[in-house]
């Protein structure tokens, strides 16, 4: 079957057939491009499952939900909700009263069963361990109540806290750690790991000493790769985090309420983005470490909720125009419904996260060098915001020739294709002994150990198998 031809031209210095070039100039795909390791993300369930109740989280969210425990194993595809983001990444939060209700008694099953589904649904799997909740929500376990020193916490929550100083902490929640990592930190489906530890949802609202934040951070690093940690942004955490180059997090992103007090005018209150985040991350000189380890995002309420309380729409843009300027990756708004005022946004939003990668041009000599080594030019650019922080991919390019073909990897390192242009320059050799005549060209970037294609290039005329044909060349 004869290939659709891209937009291309030839060129020559002269009319030797050694000077004679091809160039593939691929068409940009206007429509949303889903890929691995960057979107949106769904909240304590999969891609199918039934979204939360309407409206405000605090009401339809259970202020329970620590992470799936049940889990529908009949589904086998994914597929997505209407009223939601299509998305690639799901993530879930247990207590540790759940995962170790008894001293030393670790129950794994939800994770490893929500790593099982979250494959099963095209989705990798975020995860945050969370030793005690707020008012209302599951408590440190009894049975570290009964033997390790607590106190009343300082914070409005006024919950029982664990004595974050004291080694007896340390000790039963870096087993935690240890446990779990000796069990899902190279988990080929865990997106990333949270740094959770002081205060209720771990997010770092509790009195503890520098040195001490200090000391449980190293522990995490020393059981996980830092751009598979993500740190919250506030307090001496998000501090030391950054210098130690992980991932970083936000709980409240979209926070633009503006009812206050002690102000001129009236009402233009306290919010975590003009009163926050720009002050947390300058404080922390953290402008730059996008380009190290991922950025995600988690709202504040759901966007439900704006849109209910009437949030202006200049405000929706400003949130989104803020998210990208600081390179996040992944948002994530709590699961449920997307106002239909919101989806288009949202959707460029989706697109333009993380990295997006568009082939500009292919360049290479109309006929192999020696009759194996093809010598060629590529310009790509990421119009994305953000690299790929994944290894585990390879630029690939496949030459096929009736029932030959040969799958050969670039000596690109595609992490570190950072927003703009990437320019290559490289000659592969061929092994395969393919006959004399035309031989086709696909380009793809796969799994390096299966070479499966996994990540959609931002272009057209994408076969069905992920390989994108570019042109023929000559042996």
């Amino acid at each position: 079957m004869k290939k659709e031809k891209l937009y291309f031209t030839e060129i020559s210095g002269s009319y030797s057939a050694n000077e004679i070039y091809k160039k593939v100039r691929p068409i940009e795909s206007k429509k949303f491009i889903l890929n691995p390791h960057k979107g949106f993300a769904t909240f304590q369930n999969f891609n199918g499952d039934p979204l939360f109740g309407e409206g405000n989280e605090r009401d339809n969210i259970p202020m329970d939900a620590a992470g799936p425990l049940k889990f529908d194993m009949c589904k086998k595809e994914p597929e997505f909700v209407d009223g939601y983001i299509p998305t690639t990444i799901a993530y879930c939060r247990w207590f540790w009263n759940v995962f170790e209700p008894e001293e030393g008694n670790f129950n794994w099953d939800m994770v490893k069963n929500s790593l099982k589904v979250a494959e099963i649904r095209g989705q990798s799997l975020q995860v945050r361990l969370m030793p005690f909740g707020s008012k209302n929500q599951p408590q440190l376990p009894e049975w570290y109540i009964k033997k390790a020193p607590t106190r009343k916490s300082s914070t409005p929550y006024r919950v029982i806290e664990p004595d974050y100083d004291e080694p007896t902490y340390f000790k039963y929640w870096s087993r935690v750690i240890e446990n779990f990592a000796e069990r899902f930190a190279n988990h080929p489906n865990l997106e990333s790991f949270d740094i959770a530890f002081i205060g209720p949802w771990g997010e770092g609202a509790g009195e503890i000493k520098n040195e001490t934040v200090e000391k449980f951070i190293d522990m995490y690093l020393k059981f996980f790769d830092r751009k598979n940690l993500l740190v919250n942004i506030d307090g001496y955490q998000f501090i030391y985090g950054i210098k130690k180059e992980t991932g970083w997090r936000c709980d409240c992103f979209g926070d633009m309420r503006n009812a206050g007090y002690n102000v001129v005018p009236n009402g233009l209150g306290w919010n975590h983005m003009f009163d926050a985040y720009p002050k947390y991350i300058c404080r922390a000189k953290a402008q730059e470490n996008w380009k190290k380890a991922p950025i995600v995002l988690e709202t504040c309420h759901t966007p439900l909720f704006w849109y209910e309380n009437d949030m202006p729409l200049e405000f929706l843009d400003f949130i989104i125009e803020h998210g990208l300027k600081y390179h996040c990756s992944v948002f994530m708004p709590k699961y449920t419904r997307i106002p239909n005022a919101y989806r288009d946004k949202f959707i460029k939003f989706a697109d333009r996260m993380g990295y997006r990668f568009v082939i500009r041009q292919l360049k290479f000599k109309r006929k192999l060098e020696d009759k194996r080594k093809f010598k060629y030019e590529m310009w790509i650019e990421n119009t994305g915001v953000a690299p790929l922080y994944k290894n585990r991919y390879k630029l690939a390019f496949k030459f096929k020739q009736g029932a030959k073909e040969e799958i050969i990897h670039s000596s690109e390192d595609i992490t570190k294709w950072l927003p703009g242009d990437i320019w290559i320059d490289e000659v592969l050799e061929l092994n395969t002994n393919f006959d004399e005549g035309a031989i086709e060209i696909y380009v793809s970037i796969v799994d390096k150990e299966t070479n499966i294609p996994k990540i959609k290039f931002a272009i057209e005329c994408r076969e069905e198998d992920g390989w994108y044909f570019m042109e023929e060349i000559e042996k």
